[in-house]
């Protein structure tokens, strides 16, 4: 599976089972595989491919 976790920059957990995230400006959108959906503001610093997790400074 492709699902990630997102994490603040300090490392805590935001949203996990991540399958898609939109971004518009500052405000992310993001939809885990239940479909449940979070509007965060904030910008990705790190994604991390191998460990399935994306890092966000929020705003």
């Amino acid at each position: 599976m492709c699902e990630s976790s997102v994490y603040g920059i300090d490392g805590t957990k935001i949203m996990e089972d991540v399958i898609n995230i939109k971004i518009d400006g500052k405000k992310i959108h993001l939809i885990d595989i239940l479909n449940t959906e979070l509007d965060i503001e904030g910008v990705i610093v790190e994604i991390d491919l191998e460990k399935h997790s994306i890092f966000i400074d929020l705003k």
